[in-house]
């Protein structure tokens, strides 16, 4: 039985909120950043539906919008910008999959996204630092891991230390 809701806290929840606003797309950054920032100090903790798209309708309208403002520009950059907005940087749990499965399951899924901009935003997302110079997808997907299995030695290491 698969889960109908999702916890989301502390930089999870943060992105969230994030990708939340910056689908609206004529709100001010200032207004952004504000309600950012309550959000953060209001909101503990959280649960989203994994049945539906973060932000459905919003990203919907920001698609649209977006799409309209980069093919008046570009009109190759449109459906990679649709494409970039599409992907979720959370669907794949790199530490958990690590931790459960091993390097070459966490490897091997990393390598299914073969995106090497999807692969940076989900680094990001997930706070795994990685060099800013890899370019192929399999690089930037055998850095991650790394990246991963560091964090891991670390919480290792500190439980230890205890």
């Amino acid at each position: 039985m698969t889960r109908k809701t999702k916890a989301l806290s502390g930089g999870t929840q943060e992105a969230y909120f994030r990708r939340v606003l910056e689908a609206v797309p004529d709100m001010p950054p200032a207004i952004r950043e504000a309600i950012l920032a309550r959000l953060r100090q209001d909101v503990v903790q959280l649960r989203v539906r994994t049945s539906a798209p973060i932000a459905t309708v919003n990203a919907e309208a920001a698609q649209a919008n977006n799409a309209t403002a980069v093919s008046a520009a570009e009109p190759d950059a449109s459906a990679e910008a649709q494409h970039v907005l599409a992907f979720d940087p959370f669907a794949l749990n790199v530490i958990v999959t690590l931790r459960q499965q091993g390097r070459d399951a966490a490897l091997d899924a990393l390598n299914a996204i073969a995106n090497a901009e999807h692969l940076r935003l989900l680094a990001r997302e997930q706070r795994l630092s990685i060099d800013d110079a890899l370019a192929s997808s399999a690089e930037l997907s055998a850095a991650i891991v790394t990246a991963a299995e560091r964090r891991l030695a670390n919480r290792r290491a500190a439980a230890n230390a205890r």
